[in-house]
């Protein structure tokens, strides 16, 4: 999901169906790469700033943000964690990205993020129509975002394809393929049934790719294998 997609949505509340306010921007854990809360503008916005915090969260892909009451929506002010990371103040959009050597390879113009999980997923560059994936970052900062060297030689040469929103997903689908392949299973991924389509500890291949996304646990699969820092 694209970061942009959600600033401005209505917080709407499931058990009566009032709306709680508006999604203002996202909380960005900058260590980790991952959103752990959205700041919500309400009818009092002025008096105090308040949070919704992203494991509160019930629906955000469609046309609002679902969440199950108004007591998930929470003064920032007796966050401790939430208060320091406002005040790094992590916005990303419009950040400058450059290299561990120092050199300007860009603008990000937006960044994607895993909609269940929060996890950011990649960063879109202004006019390079070049997506970097997560893990090419290795630091975000309220100014800069620092990638990796060898990422300058990847936008210049565009490794060389031109991806334009729609094709984003498909980017990266193709990504997470090249990540899981050769990775080890930490735990056993099921159909619908419960019968095991991958045991815990199998070495994963294109073709267990291909048997798991046709089953539809594509998801689950990525979900079983060790993460990266």
């Amino acid at each position: 999901m694209k970061s942009k997609e959600i600033v401005g949505k209505q917080v709407v509340s499931i058990r009566d169906g009032g709306v709680l306010g508006r999604i203002r921007c996202p909380v960005i854990d900058g260590t980790h790469q991952i959103i752990v809360g959205f700041i919500v503008d309400d009818e009092e916005w002025f008096l105090e700033t308040k949070v919704v915090l992203f494991q509160f969260i019930r629906g955000l892909e469609e046309e609002v943000v679902t969440v199950d009451d108004g007591s998930v929506i929470l003064p920032v002010k007796g966050l401790e964690k939430i208060h320091s990371y406002l005040k790094e103040n992590l916005q990303l959009v419009n950040t400058k990205v450059i290299t561990e050597s120092g050199k300007q390879i860009g603008k990000v113009e937006d960044f994607l993020f895993n909609s269940r999980t929060g996890k950011i997923e990649g960063y879109k560059l202004e006019s390079k129509h070049t997506v970097l994936d997560w893990r090419e970052a290795l630091a975000l900062g309220r100014e800069m975002v620092i990638v990796k060297e060898e990422t300058a030689a990847e936008v210049y040469q565009d490794k060389a394809e031109s991806y334009s929103d729609v094709d984003l997903s498909a980017l990266f689908e193709k990504r997470q393929v090249e990540f899981l392949i050769g990775k080890q299973l930490m735990r056993d991924v099921r159909d619908e049934e419960g019968e095991v389509i991958l045991g815990s500890g199998s070495v994963i291949s294109r073709d267990a790719i291909h048997k798991v996304k046709s089953m539809g646990k594509f998801t689950e699969l990525l979900m079983s294998v060790e993460a990266e820092e």
